[in-house]
């Protein structure tokens, strides 16, 4: 029998508690998506979700956030600091770093999960952090219409700007030139070096989630059944998929020995593998997996094995 080799293993939280695992793996040249594990991480529904190297973290309306070793497949505890709904989650390096509706920012260190560090600063709950390619600094953004940079060296707030209007995502560009709001139908493209937005993205419909391919394309999925690609530099639309469904709630993309994969979750439980060919001018997805879950997914991470 052919050997079957793992090269990504995608976790989603669910609406129902749970966390599900599915392992993209090669047999004989074809892809393959199997179920890996499936356990109810919580007591209310699941809203994030975060992997390391080793770790896996997800977060909740319950206010907790749940930990397991994904190389002893052990549940490793609970992380209680928060008093309100965990809302991100993001690993980095040794640390891991949380918000909440509690209008909070804790560090973690993945050592002994002590919270080294609060920060505090939101008047309201935080709804997302991203953390700088380096490490150095992180965004967020909350209720109080407000975009935060925390000077991470420091453990402070760096500064504050007012972008008067409720942001719901907010990502790094993969080279850290660029820094993307997304706030209902529209992705503000902010330049580091000129500190303004220099162009912005109009899905046309509210987005749920967005990732990015390489440096300049980004992938979005929403209130739609297409996934588009953009490239940031240009804002123009480069390509499309059809992902058969009304809804995607969660998009990862991953690159593994030069090999792009797109994955996506989507609102009538589907998951779905895209191989995604960046190397001519035009762009071409291949779908290689498909799984339906039986759940209401509400996101996802990817954990890649090879």
């Amino acid at each position: 029998m052919a050997e079957e080799n793992t090269l990504l293993e995608i976790v989603i939280g669910t609406y129902e508690k749970y966390l599900l695992g599915y392992k993209l793996q090669m047999n004989q040249d074809q892809f393959v998506l199997k179920p890996s594990f499936t356990t109810e991480a919580h007591l209310q529904p699941v809203k994030c979700v975060a992997a390391s190297d080793k770790f896996l973290a997800s977060g909740s309306v319950d206010e907790t956030i749940q930990l397991f070793n994904m190389k002893t497949r052990q549940e490793v505890g609970a992380l209680l600091q928060h008093n309100g709904t965990i809302t991100c989650l993001e690993f980095y390096d040794k640390y891991l770093l949380s918000c909440s509706e509690d209008g909070s920012i804790c560090i973690w260190s993945t050592s002994n999960w002590q919270c080294i560090k609060t920060l505090l600063g939101h008047k309201g709950p935080v709804n997302f952090l991203a953390v700088h390619p380096t490490g150095k600094m992180a965004l967020s953004v909350g209720k109080d219409k407000s975009l935060r940079t925390w000077n991470l060296i420091k453990g402070r707030s760096a500064y504050v700007t007012n972008i008067k209007k409720i942001a719901d995502i907010v990502r790094w560009s993969p080279d850290g030139s660029y820094f993307l709001v997304c706030s209902g139908n529209t992705i503000d493209i902010y330049s580091v070096e000129k500190a303004s937005v220099v162009s912005a993205i109009d899905f046309q419909q509210r987005i749920c989630d967005f990732t990015f391919l390489n440096d300049d394309l980004l992938a979005v999925g929403g209130e739609s059944e297409l996934i588009r690609v953009y490239n940031i530099k240009s804002e123009e639309m480069c390509f499309e998929l059809k992902a058969k469904t009304n809804r995607i709630k969660a998009l990862k993309s991953v690159c593994i020995s030069e090999e792009t994969f797109l994955v996506s979750a989507s609102s009538d439980g589907c998951i779905k593998v895209w191989h995604v060919d960046l190397s001519e001018d035009e762009i071409k997805a291949r779908k290689v997996g498909k799984v339906k879950t039986q759940s209401r997914p509400t996101c996802l991470t990817v954990v890649i094995t090879s």
